[in-house]
């Protein structure tokens, strides 16, 4: 299959937060503790739901590769890195039925690769409760099916993604160079049930979790050159660094087994434009630096950035080298380590 590396062209413009779902994926979801299904939502059929919850997409949205293409060239974007929706990580359930799914979604996304390489590039999903299940399908997505990262959710049926357990799977993926794409699914909270607050408080705040247990646990001394990509701008972690640095310096517990203060690992940290505040954008890229921020717009949810181009040149104080820095730079320096050629 075409692998699509061809990842080191100056002046294209990315976008690395984009969804593809095939339609064949559905019926595999439809059971277990987290059933996926579809309903007719607000007049509109074939809606994906979770639990009952929908999630701002029907499955044609997901599926129509075409119309993912024509998106594309309407909102100026060169090419898109597609990854699944976070609904089908589905880590609490029996792993060889999640490396089913796995598989059938990393074989999806590899043929919708090789028919528009010039497009889209992939990512591989694993099923991360099994380290050596996961270590095994990264290596043929990557080495058969020519994709070129990996993504993961946030909360691995309650345990971390940093965890010593997944240590191993995460070594191969720095050491083989894949950048890593960290997005958040759904995490029940009897708190956040009401006003879609799931999504707007839920997902954040456990991306935020998941950044700082990345980090106060030391995993980028041991694995520096991991490249990590945080959805939705970061969440709430860059309005809370100033928060983890002062811990880290008058609390022992904080400093038990990160060498340096959180800010210090944030070079590994890359985080995408989705804020849709152009004033939070802005001090997003303040504090982690353009050359950390990557243009992603979740293609095709409700909550997608439909203007993403827009959005940043609306950031107050962006200069021209920084938003070109965003759009064209940064991503490719996720993607593959280096500077775009």
């Amino acid at each position: 299959m075409s692998t699509g590396r061809d990842l080191n062209a100056p002046g294209v413009v990315w976008d690395v937060h984009a969804h593809y779902l095939p339609e064949s994926a559905m019926p595999p979801m439809g059971r277990g503790q987290v059933q996926v299904t579809t309903d007719t939502v607000q007049g509109v059929p074939d809606s994906i739901t979770v639990n009952g919850i929908a999630v701002g997409a029907t499955v044609e949205q997901l599926s129509d590769i075409e119309s993912i293409v024509a998106t594309t060239d309407r909102e100026r974007l060169d090419r898109r890195v597609l990854s699944p929706p976070p609904f089908t990580y589905r880590y609490w359930d029996d792993p060889e039925q999640s490396l089913e799914l796995a598989r059938l979604l990393n074989d999806a996304t590899a043929t919708v690769v090789e028919a528009h390489p010039d497009r889209f590039v992939g990512l591989a999903t694993v099923p991360l409760q099994d380290t050596e299940a996961s270590i095994g399908e990264v290596g043929r997505a990557r080495d058969e099916l020519g994709l070129v990262g990996v993504t993961l959710g946030t909360n691995v049926a309650g345990a971390n993604v940093s965890d010593e357990v997944r240590l191993p799977f995460l070594a191969e993926i720095a050491e083989s160079g894949m950048p890593l794409l960290i997005h958040p699914d759904f995490v029940p909270n009897p708190r956040t049930t009401g006003y879609y607050l799931i999504n707007v408080i839920g997902m954040p705040v456990d991306s935020a979790i998941t950044m700082a247990n990345m980090i106060f646990s030391g995993l980028f001394d041991r694995l520096p050159e991991l490249r990590v990509c945080f959805m939705h701008g970061g969440g709430i972690a860059p309005y809370l660094f100033g928060r983890w640095d002062r811990a880290w310096q008058v609390r022992p517990e904080a400093k038990l087994d990160a060498a340096r203060k959180p800010t210090d690992y944030l070079d590994n940290i890359y985080c995408d434009t989705l804020t849709h505040s152009p004033q939070t954008l802005s001090f997003l890229v303040d504090v982690i630096g353009e050359r950390n921020v990557v243009l992603g717009t979740d293609l095709p949810f409700d909550v997608e950035d439909d203007d993403p181009r827009g959005h940043v040149r609306r950031a107050p104080r962006l200069t021209k080298d920084q938003i070109e820095v965003i759009e064209t730079v940064s991503p490719v320096r996720w993607l593959t380590g280096t500077d775009p050629v």
